[in-house]
Parts: structure tokens; sequence; C-alpha cells
């Protein structure tokens, strides 16, 4: 009997000695659309590719707990697919998490963390890019549905901008209050490189020093010289490109002469202008950036036109009736408008030595070049200076 007693009182000391997990991930995830014996996952990012490292069956409601009995600590990824996840961090103190993700094609689109500061931060942040994302959708099809009404269309790119400001201030915040965090990592992918080199430079380096030689701080110095490399490569293009502008189209210089063909057949002398401030704005339909600027440039010509201020556009289009199309949708109400409908083998190309459009030379009322590739506000500031 007493030998039997301290048997149960060994394996009573044996199951209590059964180790315990150190962090666990409660949640629920919305089942729309998924099937029976869903799996989530734990990632762990290994050589730039995420790599699954655990996993939980949900439930038919969605439910899940997963207990992860190995101690982790740095970021991780949680989601249902390599291509459906978002960031959490692990560390000593993060010893139960709970997550609720309410939209299961895009975990990182609608989600909300308790439990771990910097991952309720991640998600903060993530949940904000959504708004921006769903903002931005609706407004493109308000734009696209008064697309024949230039004023409309250029009251929605204004509150595109407004918002998408309040958003880069919210960026500048998150970024201060995130400093030694692994949260700065969710800023990442919202940093133009293009534009924003030293900002993501300075992300970097307090990446560098939160996760030293982790996949995360070692992959973004790699993108960050690659970057560099790219950036001094185009820096070197464009100043030969500029030596070239500067001896074809020379500031003070005659801006060659325009002798195209309208939409009606009758061809547009630019010189023909000659006596008012000429805006020489080379673009297409099929030009993305040029449509965008459109609204600005049908605006300042409204503004300034009874200042001496015309227009005189050249189209790189091979497809007349798309040109005229957008000619119209645009609204673009001045009437110098020409193409010869050759796109890249234009003349025009010859003659002013552009390699991308938009592209605009600003001439004066001597048919003199006062400058070249103003678009948006610089173009605005330039307008107001000479009239």
């Amino acid at each position: 009997m007493k030998k039997l007693s301290l048997y149960i009182l060994v394996l009573f000391a044996l199951l209590n000695c059964e180790k315990k997990a150190n962090h666990v991930i409660n949640g629920s995830v919305d089942m729309i659309g998924l099937a029976e014996n869903q799996q989530v996952y734990l990632y762990a990012l290994e050589d730039k590719f995420l790599t699954p490292i655990d996993s939980v069956v949900l439930t038919k409601e969605g439910k899940f707990t997963l207990n992860i009995k190995e101690p982790k600590k740095g970021v991780f990824h949680f989601g249902s697919s390599l291509r459906n996840t978002f960031p959490i961090v692990l560390d000593s103190e993060t010893k139960e998490m709970n997550l609720e993700i309410n939209n299961n094609q895009q975990f990182a689109m609608d989600y909300t963390v308790s439990g771990s500061k910097s991952s309720a931060q991640i998600s903060e942040f993530y949940n904000k890019v959504y708004d921006m994302m769903i903002f931005n959708q609706k407004k493109s099809e308000e734009r696209n549905m008064v697309s024949n009404n230039p004023e409309s269309i250029s009251s929605i790119e204004m509150e595109m901008m407004k918002k998408n400001q309040e958003f880069l201030e919210y960026r500048k915040n998150y970024i201060k209050s995130n400093k030694g965090s692994e949260a700065l990592i969710a800023v990442i992918a919202q940093i133009d490189p293009n534009s924003e080199m030293e900002l993501l430079k300075e992300v970097a380096t307090d990446i560098n020093l939160t996760l030293p030689n982790s996949p995360y701080s070692n992959s973004l110095n790699e993108d960050i010289k690659r970057l560099e490399e790219q950036q001094a490569k185009q820096i070197e293009e464009q100043r030969k490109q500029e030596g070239k502008m500067n001896a074809m189209l020379p500031i003070g210089g005659m801006a060659p002469e325009l002798d195209f063909p309208s939409p009606n057949g009758k061809n547009i002398k630019l010189s023909s202008l000659r006596g008012k401030v000429v805006l020489v704005d080379f673009w297409a339909s099929w030009c993305r950036p040029c449509r965008a600027e459109n609204p600005n440039v049908v605006r300042l010509y409204n503004q300034y036109k009874s200042k001496g201020f015309e227009v005189y556009s050249f189209s790189l289009d091979d497809n007349k009736s798309k040109w005229e199309e957008a000619i119209k949708t645009d609204g673009l109400v001045w009437k110098s408008h020409t193409s010869d409908l050759k796109q890249w083998q234009t003349e025009a190309i010859n003659l002013y030595g552009f390699r991308g459009i938009p592209f605009t030379v600003l001439i004066d009322r001597n048919g003199k070049i006062l400058a070249r590739g103003l678009r948006g506000l610089e173009l605005e500031e330039k307008l107001k200076e000479l009239l």
C-alpha cells in the first residue's frame, strides 16, 4: 500500500512538471468562406522567407488557442498562408496574446491585438493603412463618375491630397513614438525610397539597434544599399540627360518650332502663339501621370488665360479617337492640340529630346524658354511670378 501511494505521488509530481506554454495566443477568425479544419500558422522569417514553426486548427466557430512551449523573442508572423499574415512581437513579457481577425482574406487589413504593446501598435498602423486604401478606392470611383467635370475632379483630388497629408503626419508621429520598438517595422512598406530615402535610413538605423542582426534589419540594409546604387545610376543618367537637354533646350534659347496637325487635320504652329506665355505640354491619353496632371493644367489655364497664358498640347497617341476622347473627358478647352499620331516615333522627340511624359516647356511671349519640366505646384508658382 505504501509503495502504491509513493508511486501515485511520483506520478503526480511528474505530471505537474510537464512543460507549461511560454506564450499563449488566443483568438478568433471570421469563418465566412473558409473550409472546416482551416489551420493558422506562426511563421518565422528566415533568409527572407517565411517558414511555419507552429500551427493550430480553427474550431467551427473560428476560435483558436496556440500554446507555444519554447520561449520566443523577436518579430514573427501570424496567418493562414504565406501571403496572408501580419507581424506579431513575442518576448518575455508576452505571456498571453489575443487576436481578433475580421477579414480572413486579408488578415493584415482588419484585425486587433491585445496582450502585446508592440503588436497592438503594428495593428493600429496597419488598420490606418487599410482605412487609407478604402478612402482612396472610394474617391477614385467618385472621380471616374464625374470624369466630364474638371471642377469636381479637382475637388476630389484636393480631398485625396488632404487625406494623404494627414496620413503622413500620422506616420511621422508613429515613427517618433515607436523609436526603440519592434513596432517600427510596420512603416517600412509605407516609405517611398525614391523620395524619402533619408527617412528610410533613419528608420533602418533604429531597427538595427532594436533588432540587431535580425532578418528584418539585414534585409532592410541590403535593400537600402541596392536602392542607393540604383539611385546613383539614375542620377548619373539624369545628369547626362540634363546635359543633352541644356544643349537642345537652353534656358533663354528659342523654343524649337512645332508644326503639327490638330484633330481637324489643320496644322498649328507653336510660333502662332507668340505674344503669350505658353506651356508646351507633351502628353498622351494612355499616360496616367499626364491625365492626373490635366486637372491642374485646366485650372491654371482658366485662372491665367485672361492674362496671356496659353497651352500648346502635343499628344504621343497613335489612335485619333482615343486622343479626341481624352481631350473631351479631361476638359482640355484650349484650341492648340496637335499630334502626328506616331507615338514615340514622332519628330517632336528629336526636336525637344524628352524621354518620358508628361514633359513640359514654359516659354515667354517672345518664344524663349523659361523653364522645363514644370508640373503641379512648381508650375503654379512660376505662373504667379510671371503673370
